[in-house]
């Protein structure tokens, strides 16, 4: 997602459920978090990863000023108050910070900054002693999250700390417990080829090239178990895979991404898998399909098993659309129903001309009508000039919008390089288990300069 898509969903998160989007408690979707604990929780955070920084002797040399990068509607920043003599939430959705400023218990402390832009310029260098986020950098694609680790670092104060959390890795979904995996021993049978597949999205908008994870769900409804495991060689392992089409169904990508399935599939059961797919290299509307495949013997589509179909935007809503080659009627039919026409047509040489303005005709009139739809979202090709489709497009990416949270992850070992080149260095590193994702929490100082004489 680029980084002007991230600040609408974000701003529209912050219209709609501001406190479940901070912390997306399932049991607390819909405006159902009560506010007293929703800051409960952010000072029991707070006081619980100061007191471990006092433990593990990495405790902030100075409490003059603190940062919460990704403040949301400042729940971290509030329990950071009573720690320091003052404290400074950076947000991108001005929604979340007029919450923020509305819930200030502490305005002679708290200040909160609405920041647009890929860093944080607005902040002179070594100007806190605290600098922490949670639940922040996971959200935005990996160029954008490795600049801001940068920035925290350079922000950070000699003698300070920075703790920041990211995930480091793409988790596979762990298997329900007593589950088993056997070997597959031949191909499955052609009853065995019946699934059910889900997405937890409906579409997906990315950028070409861009890698994007899908969370798929998929149920055995065959008579037969789905072994996980392939055969002695290696061989016909049954995987959870995709193509791409075009937007209008017609192939471009057979074979793309794979991934095994956790676990061996009883008949009637369901199991999930994280499918990492590649957008396009080319700007434009997609269809992704998923499917399952075993592995030298076919496809479960190609044998009646039904698909599933995403549209994918690649290259943001204004991507170029691609009509369908649109062949006017035969010359002959035209020539067999209108003989005298046909011949006059034939002898002043305006026959080839009319064929031309049928085919461009017809063209526009399926530009004019083509509309993708998905779920909250329809978009109109708007290449031909029309008002109308510029208007639907203006008036349902206001209405129909739905906003989504996006997961990426930096590599740990990447981290490890980002952090001494921008002057920090990690003291510590925890490893946390989140939906899918193998997450860490860093610990980062930037010691003091040390005072010497000169030679």
């Amino acid at each position: 997602m680029r980084f002007g898509a991230l600040k609408r969903h974000w701003g529209r998160l912050g219209g709609r459920d501001p406190y479940w989007a901070v912390l997306t408690d399932p049991d607390k979707r819909g405006g159902r978090w009560d506010i007293e604990e929703f800051f409960r929780s952010g000072a029991a955070e707070i006081d619980a990863v100061l007191a471990r920084a006092e433990r593990m002797g990495n405790a902030p040399a100075a409490r003059r000023r603190a940062l919460d990068f990704g403040c949301g509607v400042g729940r971290l920043t509030q329990a950071m108050a009573p720690h320091f003599t003052r404290c400074d939430g950076v947000d991108i959705s001005k929604a979340m910070l007029r919450l923020a400023r509305e819930h200030n218990r502490f305005p002679d402390r708290c200040i909160y900054h609405l920041n647009e832009a890929p860093d944080l310029a607005l902040f002179e260098t070594a100007a806190f002693d605290f600098v922490y986020s949670t639940l922040v950098l996971q959200h935005m694609a990996p160029r954008y999250s490795r600049r801001y680790i940068q920035e925290l670092v350079r922000v950070l104060a000699p003698g300070g700390l920075l703790v920041f959390q990211v995930p480091s890795d793409r988790r596979a979904v762990k298997p329900p417990p007593g589950a088993q995996s056997t070997p597959v021993s031949d191909r499955l049978p052609a009853e065995a080829f019946r699934a059910h597949v889900a997405a937890a999205v409906t579409s997906l908008s990315a950028i070409a090239g861009e890698q994007v994870t899908v969370e798929v769900t998929v149920r055995n409804d065959s008579p037969h178990a789905w072994p996980a495991l392939p055969d002695a060689l290696g061989r016909r392992q049954i995987k959870v895979a995709n193509h791409w089409l075009d937007e209008h169904g017609g192939l471009l990508q057979r074979d793309e991404a794979r991934c095994p399935l956790p676990s061996d599939v009883a008949p009637g059961a369901s199991t999930g898998a994280l499918l990492v797919v590649t957008a396009p290299d080319a700007d434009g509307v997609y269809l992704l399909e998923l499917d399952l495949v075993q592995e030298d013997v076919g496809w479960f589509g190609e044998r009646g098993s039904p698909t599933l179909r995403l549209p994918c935007i690649v290259g943001g809503p204004d991507a170029p659309r691609r009509p369908p080659r649109v062949e006017p009627p035969e010359p002959a039919s035209f020539r067999a129903r209108y003989p005298r026409a046909f011949a006059v047509m034939s002898r002043i040489g305006v026959r080839d001309a009319y064929w031309a303005y049928r085919r461009g005709l017809d063209r526009v009139r399926l530009r004019r009508d083509r509309v993708l739809l998905a779920r909250n979202r329809a978009i109109v090709a708007i290449r031909d000039g029309f008002y109308l489709p510029r208007l639907l497009n203006w008036v349902r990416r206001r209405t129909d919008f739905t906003p989504r949270m996006e997961m990426h992850w930096i590599p740990r070992a990447e981290v490890g390089s980002i952090v001494p080149d921008a002057g920090g260095h990690v003291t510590h590193v925890d490893e946390e288990e989140t939906t899918g994702y193998q997450s860490c929490r860093y610990w980062v100082r930037k010691d003091a300069p040390k005072c010497g004489l000169a030679r």
